[in-house]
């Protein structure tokens, strides 16, 4: 009973090694090229996303950039006025300017093709050494480390480096290499969701905000119309 107390402290306080200590040099190199190429694949993945994400946002603006004046030339009543309209065409326009000029500089879809290319050269550099050590094992010959170093420094600087948050991904992922348990496996699971989410958190804000706006000016929900009502005046 005491003992199984025990292994259950340790594994909820994840007091173990984390990560394995490995001697050999070649498996050291492998370990590590086989991290690099996990932490690349994710990172395009997530400028992927973005850049979907991205997409969708400016479309979504872009819509509601042409649903006020429609509404407007309608005989639907409004909740606004036209001038607090007018303020809300002019600031989707900049919002769908600006968020369209910051999508096209981050480049997401080119640097996520980049991630993954270098990805899959060292995908590539992996079969290759497995391959050398397992001839070198039947001809008793030894491996050039050196080479292979120099190559997988070649290929991981062909690209920007991954993120944190790709990081963390990676090492829960791969439990073969690291050994998480317990409340920091829990905690590296909420950095690393908190990490993500931030990335989309002002294009969210920026759509919910559009959302409540429309609905607002429908008379659906009150959640602006106090603030954007004219004042009265002598009130």
């Amino acid at each position: 009973m005491r003992k199984n107390l025990h292994v259950f402290y340790r594994w909820v306080f994840c007091l173990d090694p984390v990560e394995q200590d490995v001697q050999d040099p070649v498996q050291k190199l492998l370990n590590g090229m086989r991290v690099t190429s996990k932490c690349r694949y994710n990172a395009s993945v997530r400028l992927k996303r973005q850049s979907q994400f991205s997409f969708f946002a400016t479309t979504f603006l872009s819509l509601g950039l042409i649903l006020v004046p429609l509404l407007q030339n309608s005989d639907i009543q409004l909740a606004f006025t036209t001038k607090v309209l007018n303020m809300l065409q002019i600031f989707l326009a900049v919002a769908v300017l600006v968020y369209s000029v910051i999508n096209a500089t981050a480049r997401y879809e080119t640097r996520a093709e980049a991630l993954n290319e270098c990805g899959d050269k060292i995908k590539d550099l992996i079969r290759n050494l497995r391959r050398e050590v397992a001839e070198g094992k039947a001809s008793g010959k030894s491996v050039n480390l050196v080479h292979y170093n120099q190559r997988y420094d070649d290929v991981s600087t062909d690209a920007e480096n991954h993120a944190r948050v790709d990081f963390i991904l990676a090492s829960l992922e791969m439990n073969c290499d690291y050994k998480y348990t317990g409340l920091i496996r829990l905690y590296m699971y909420l950095k690393a969701g908190f990490l993500y989410t931030l990335l989309f958190v002002v294009p969210s804000i920026m759509l919910i905000g559009e959302v409540i706006f429309v609905t607002d000016m429908l008379g659906v929900t009150t959640v602006f119309t106090p603030y954007l009502l004219p004042v009265k005046q002598g009130a």
